[in-house]
């Protein structure tokens, strides 16, 4: 499992060439997104492993902000896109 682990760091590292790199903001905020996803990952399977079941709470917690941000994200560049 922490084999899994490293292989998700390691993803997430090209996926932050995305986010410095990518053309336009749409691609930079996907990259957001599958980085935060990433990060809830590890916290989960490091939960798994550990028997801790505290991290599972601040994976949840960071889900629920991380979707309630991506909204808030795409209903602001829908607006800016009609003007």
């Amino acid at each position: 499992m922490i084999i899994f682990i490293y292989f998700l760091i390691g993803v997430s590292i090209f996926t932050l060439y995305r986010l410095v790199v990518g053309p336009t903001l749409q691609d930079a905020l996907v990259a957001l997104n599958s980085i935060s996803i990433i990060f809830i990952a590890i916290l989960v399977l490091y939960s798994i492993n550990t028997g801790n079941h505290f991290f599972l709470d601040i994976a949840i917690s960071f889900l629920l902000l991380d979707f309630v941000g991506m909204i808030a994200f795409t209903k602001y560049l829908g607006r800016e896109g009609s003007r």
